[in-house]
């Protein structure tokens, strides 16, 4: 997390995610969007896991003549959370060519009564970087077009070594962390029918594109998704996200999006192999890389693995390691089941 992707911009992040994946992985790939697949085998029959890199965040619009930005969101900000946010400013391709910026906040002693009961609008906030004008912010390398993300890193939610993690983006980085628990445990033990495409997409958070060009190239027989879930947290009852709590297990999904023998399959291996799991029904499209995957081509048994996250979509994510680590573990022994199963995309049941 700690190297930026905001959407079409994922140059640094995906860097960091090659040379993990070419730890594990046989061969590893990055295509035309971005995407970057691991495989593991050489079947013919081929299975596609999927969790998106790329992250939410700004880019700079105009730059007026006091030297203060202004700026669009990339993805979908709350712009609650946004005003007041440190971001670092992206002014070139290295881990530390940024800027320290800040989204400019009037004092509540500037205000009037109406204007402090409601939050701006994203098109209202100014970043102020210390620029004294617009010639001194081109000299700094601030133009249109450049990215920013939030200045926040991951780190322990209450004391050090809790189990639980705070940051900006693990929506849905932490589930390409979860694909990287799954490459170490079937790397020792790989599937003997099956080749496995590991694909951290890009360009999730504006539409699923990179899954839905790595579906269509790819064209596996079988996919699972994985990204983050809503869970109870400050303020959200159980009954608004399903009771879904962090710490308890991934998330199977239910739902028309998803091949119903395949979530069978992820409750009955997890039962089996001891791994906690929580499910949720999905009654329409997930809004996750399986609603792109599952209809691509002639169409592909799909699924979707969620993990439980507080506060999404804000610079102060929550989620739980272990979920996390049951999360990779889930999707593991689920790909072994899948090793061994006949299910079939088109089955004969009447011929005159």
């Amino acid at each position: 997390m700690s190297a930026p992707a905001v959407t079409g911009f994922e140059e640094q992040r995906r860097k960091l995610i090659v040379e993990e994946f070419s730890r594990h992985c046989d061969v590893v790939e990055v295509d035309v969007m971005g995407n970057v697949i691991g495989t593991i085998g050489d079947a013919e029959r081929a299975v596609m896991l999927a969790g998106h890199y790329d992250q939410l965040g700004f880019m700079i619009k105009y730059v007026d003549d006091d030297g203060f930005a202004a700026f669009t969101n990339v993805g979908g900000w709350d712009k609650r959370v946004a005003y007041g946010t440190r971001v670092k400013i992206w002014v070139g391709d290295g881990p530390e060519d940024y800027l320290v910026g800040a989204i400019a906040v009037k004092a509540a002693h500037l205000t009037d009564e109406k204007e402090r009961d409601k939050s701006p609008e994203l098109k209202d906030m100014l970043i102020d970087f210390g620029a004294k004008s617009r010639e001194e912010a081109e000299k700094m390398g601030v133009k249109p077009g450049i990215v920013c993300t939030p200045y926040l890193d991951v780190t322990y939610l209450g004391k050090e070594g809790s189990d639980l993690v705070v940051g900006p983006a693990f929506d849905d980085i932490c589930c390409v962390a979860g694909l990287v628990e799954t490459m170490k445990i079937l790397k020792k033990d790989p599937p003997k029918k099956l080749k496995i495409h590991f694909v951290a997409t890009v360009q999730e958070e504006v539409g699923l594109r990179g899954a839905t060009i790595a579906a269509y190239n790819l064209n596996p027989w079988a996919a699972i998704a994985t990204d983050v879930t809503h869970a109870v947290a400050p303020g959200v009852k159980a009954n608004r996200v399903g009771g879904i709590e962090l710490g308890k297990g991934p998330v199977v999904s239910l739902g028309a999006n998803f091949t119903r023998a395949l979530w069978e399959m992820m409750e009955k291996e997890a039962e089996k192999a001891g791994i906690p799991y929580q499910r949720t029904g999905v009654p329409a499209r997930s809004g996750t890389d399986a609603w792109a995957i599952q209809v691509e081509r002639g169409g592909t048994i799909c699924g979707l693995i969620s993990m439980p996250n507080r506060s999404m979509h804000s610079p102060n994510e929550v989620i739980s390691l272990t979920d996390l680590k049951n999360l990779g573990k889930l999707m593991a022994v689920t790909v072994k089941a899948l090793d061994e199963s006949d299910l079939q995309h088109t089955v004969e049941v009447f011929r005159r």
